[in-house]
């Protein structure tokens, strides 16, 4: 979620007729006849005004030119569905699995063809575009960095290949929070955290606990085979979700706003997601201010969405952790059974009932019985 800070040229004018009038009136109040002097300060804001609509007046012509851009660009190609705006957009030819992507800038487009891509979903977020391609499991992440095209396209397939992890028929879905994209797959187990950066492949047994943290003080966590720590800010600004009985401070400043996900791994122990920052959003978030407010309630339903994926994805991993123990042990089989075991599984294979993947992954079960 980004901050609005412009008007528009709408607002930029009905912003300087109210300084204007305040002009007037401050310089009509002078009993000397004279005009008050005092009257140059909302004066300067007519001149602000004037400024801030000339501005929001090319801003609004630039806007036009790259929509307009965009329209003559599509009717150039072949596509049966697009998604974008007129900044970034990106055309499907399904039939042949190919994506165009297209770029503007106020002087001219870019394009760049991507060769065997079929979107299914494509979500917005609050910098980027990323299309799902479930049919072979990819995804495609898409920036226009000033009329340069800016892409990284990841196969899910091969990583969850890297991971050992024996893929079914399943249908991903995908939501996006802040400039943040998350691909989940109940039936295989996995989530693709989508960041501006990187494009993180996860089992759902990778992840040891999710945690807000908030100005650096942790707000909530929530971790495998644990209670849910801490309450979570949401809508009003007073209002905690999570067992908690503690109060928000309707009144406070916001310097920083993260997730933090833990997964079991040294080497890649910890994905943090940067929901706001002082100096990289914008200024400090006052509360009291009413525009302040708003906008941090729109960020806490974000960091709720992001809290609600991964909270359900723990609770299936701790499921799945119940079940192990409470399942009983079978006891080993000799080895002329796994060598029986192991000829049926060959049969299985060859008459295509088993994929190799398939095969591989049952076959190293028996072995490690």
């Amino acid at each position: 979620m980004k901050r609005q800070n412009e008007l528009g040229v709408g607002g930029s004018i009905i912003l300087t007729i109210v300084f204007a009038v305040m002009a007037v009136f401050t310089y009509q109040t002078d009993s000397s006849g004279e005009g008050n002097p005092l009257a140059w300060i909302p004066g300067s804001g007519v001149i602000a005004g004037i400024i801030m609509t000339i501005i929001a007046a090319i801003n609004a012509s630039n806007k036009s030119a790259r929509e307009e851009q965009q329209k003559n660009f599509a009717k150039s190609i072949t596509h049966d569905s697009s998604f974008g705006n007129g900044d970034l957009k990106l055309y499907f030819n399904s039939s042949n699995k190919k994506v165009t992507i297209c770029a503007t800038t106020t002087s001219g487009t870019s394009e760049k063809v991507i060769d065997n891509f079929e979107q299914i979903k494509s979500v917005e977020t609050d910098n980027h575009i990323v299309s799902l391609d479930s049919s072979s499991n990819k995804v495609l992440r898409v920036k226009n960095n000033s009329g340069s095209i800016a892409f990284e396209e990841c196969c899910i397939n091969d990583e969850l290949n890297k991971l050992n992890v024996v893929i079914k028929p399943s249908t991903p879905s995908i939501k996006a929070f802040n400039d943040y994209a998350f691909v989940t797959d109940d039936i295989n187990e996995f989530v693709a955290i989508v960041t501006p950066s990187k494009i993180h492949v996860l089992r759902y047994s990778d992840i040891v606990s999710i945690s807000y943290e908030e100005n650096g003080s942790d707000i909530f966590n929530k971790s495998l085979g644990g209670a849910v720590v801490g309450g979570l800010l949401f809508g009003g600004v007073g209002a905690i979700v999570g067992g908690n009985t503690a109060k928000a401070k309707q009144n406070k400043e916001v310097r920083s706003m993260s997730i933090k996900i833990l997964l079991k791994s040294t080497s890649d122990s910890t994905i943090i997601l940067k929901i706001y920052e002082v100096g990289k959003d914008g200024s400090v978030i006052e509360t009291k201010k009413d525009t302040d407010r708003m906008y941090y309630e729109g960020l806490m339903k974000e960091v709720s969405g992001i809290k609600d994926i991964f909270s359900i994805i723990i609770d299936i991993v701790d499921k799945n952790i119940a079940t192990q123990k409470s399942t009983p042990i079978s006891p080993l089989l000799s080895s002329s059974s796994v060598a029986d075991e192991l000829t049926k599984l060959a049969k299985l294979k060859e008459s295509g009932i088993l994929s190799e993947e398939e095969f591989n992954a049952q076959k190293s079960k028996l072995l490690n019985l």
